[in-house]
């Protein structure tokens, strides 16, 4: 199997925000769903076919080129009752950091006794696996076999990563007083 690289999923994600396009308006015109754009943007390899990872290429003026979609196939391994993660960046359960001039996440637990496939916080389907290689999620914000990230950052236009991290963490600061 082929798969989407992390690299082009941020890409594209940036630049369907930079146009001012919903993932419903996206995928609309794409002609899939909202759904797989959503899951296209987080990297996950077998969101979309080739032919549709191309055509939203074309839309976002993004150029998808063979590199970009063809990268081995990593082990079939899937997450058992094992540690899982909210995907989406502005969830309060992943706390931003500011790494070497980028965004990146460190993914929180979801609430005590929750059970089940999406985020007790944000309701986003929760992750078990990495979504490039599918193996099992690991301790901290990026694969141990791939090195690839659990949590992609959003586009922060205007702002530095650390400006950026540290106005989000004390905004999550702020959501967890409440509680």
């Amino acid at each position: 199997m082929e798969r989407l690289s992390p690299e082009l999923a941020g890409r594209l994600r940036d630049a369907r925000r930079v146009k001012g396009l919903s993932q419903c308006a996206l995928a609309h015109e794409a002609g899939c769903t909202q759904s797989a754009v959503s899951m296209m943007e987080l990297g996950r390899p077998d969101a979309v076919s080739r032919e549709t990872l191309r055509k939203i290429g074309v839309l976002l003026d993004v150029e998808v080129g063979e590199s970009d979609t063809a990268r081995p196939a990593g082990g079939a391994f899937t997450a058992t009752g094992g540690r899982v993660c909210c995907p989406q960046a502005e969830c309060p359960s992943n706390v931003p950091f500011a790494v070497a001039g980028s965004v990146v996440f460190l993914p929180g637990p979801q609430p005590a006794g929750r059970a089940g496939g999406y985020c007790g916080f944000c309701g986003e389907v929760l992750l078990t696996a990495c979504p490039v290689c599918a193996r099992p999620l690991g301790s901290g914000g990026h694969c141990r076999d791939c090195g690839a990230a659990y949590v992609n950052p959003p586009a922060a236009p205007g702002l530095t990563p650390d400006v950026w991290a540290a106005e989000r963490r004390k905004e999550i600061g702020e959501w967890r007083a409440l509680l």
